[in-house]
């Protein structure tokens, strides 16, 4: 696994490339977004977009951070970070595709999130 490196969308925040095996597009990587905190005495939070969607909103992983909370993002496969040039964009044959993805980030993560 890679290591977290400035996200190249948002300043301030840092990304962690996730790669998995490859699948009927080729390869295949998830994108975990954190935005780093000395301290979250509440816990954490992972945001997942919707379709066709990507993280972008600043302003919420502000406010979690604000309210005591570690927060991560994830950009699914063929989303947002994670689309790479051969991919058909936000394309899926099942959203069970997704769930290695979240898993892994929630592995990454270490703790429960909301």
């Amino acid at each position: 696994m890679s290591s977290w490196v400035p996200d190249r969308l948002l300043p301030g925040f840092e990304a962690l490339e996730l790669v998995f095996p490859n699948d009927y597009d080729g390869r295949v990587v998830a994108t975990l977004v954190r935005l780093p905190v000395a301290d979250a005495p509440r816990g954490a939070v992972l945001w997942v977009h919707g379709f066709i969607d990507y993280f972008f909103q600043r302003h919420v992983a502000e406010r979690f951070a604000m309210e005591g909370y570690a927060f991560y993002a994830l950009d699914l496969r063929k989303h947002g970070r994670s689309l790479r040039p051969h991919q058909h964009p936000n394309f899926c044959k099942s959203l069970a595709e997704y769930h290695p993805d979240i898993t892994r980030a929630m592995d990454v993560i270490g703790e429960q999130v909301l």
